[in-house]
């Protein structure tokens, strides 16, 4: 029975595995973003990137607060499987969803007429990109470096425990630096006083 489950493992952890449930979750976000654009309709624009935006920003929320919360709790094998769990979304949906959201805020700005020199916009411009960097630059290839590790047997837990705790602590900076262009975005919507 035990045979069974480590089998059962190593198959879900395969390339093709892996890139089956993964290249969904990477393709469907750009697919929709480019669908809403060339219906040009700015209320599928912006609910685009209120929903991409909230399923980003809910990520980091379970991602940073729970999951760092519950890793403390387990051993560094039980973190292993649960960051083996965790990595199709973390490598594939993630930065679809982050490079969506932004690009799509970008879009919904220019509907807005709002100004590239507002200083609002120009200090949500600067989270966004310290976003995308922490994105593109840190966790991604944190990330990258688990799935390798993973497909070559996942044998040095310390590494992937290492990187994932890591990107989990990440999380929890990049829910304060979404939180903060939440607020500037109400500003926007609302016209009204931060």
């Amino acid at each position: 029975m035990h045979k069974v489950r480590v089998m059962d493992r190593e198959k879900q952890f395969s390339l093709r595995a892996s890139l089956s449930y993964g290249l969904p979750l990477l393709i469907i976000p750009p697919v929709l973003l480019i669908i809403v654009l060339v219906i040009n309709n700015f209320y599928f624009l912006e609910y685009f990137h209120v929903i991409s935006g909230s399923a980003w920003t809910g990520m980091d929320l379970v991602m940073g607060l729970f999951f760092s919360f519950i890793m403390k709790g387990l051993n560094p094998l039980q973190r292993s499987e649960v960051s083996k769990r965790l990595i199709p979304v973390m490598l594939f949906f993630m930065p679809a969803i982050s490079t969506v959201t932004i690009t799509a805020g970008i879009y919904t700005a220019i509907a807005l007429n709002i100004s590239f020199f507002n200083i609002y916009f120009i200090i949500v411009a600067i989270l966004a990109l310290a976003l995308m960097i922490q994105g593109l630059l840190i966790f991604l290839p944190n990330e990258v470096r688990i799935y390798l590790e993973i497909l070559k047997g996942g044998k040095n837990i310390e590494k992937i425990v290492r990187l994932t705790m890591f990107n989990l602590k990440l999380s929890i900076l990049q829910l304060i630096f979404q939180i903060v262009i939440i607020l500037f975005m109400a500003k926007f919507a609302t016209g009204g006083a931060l």
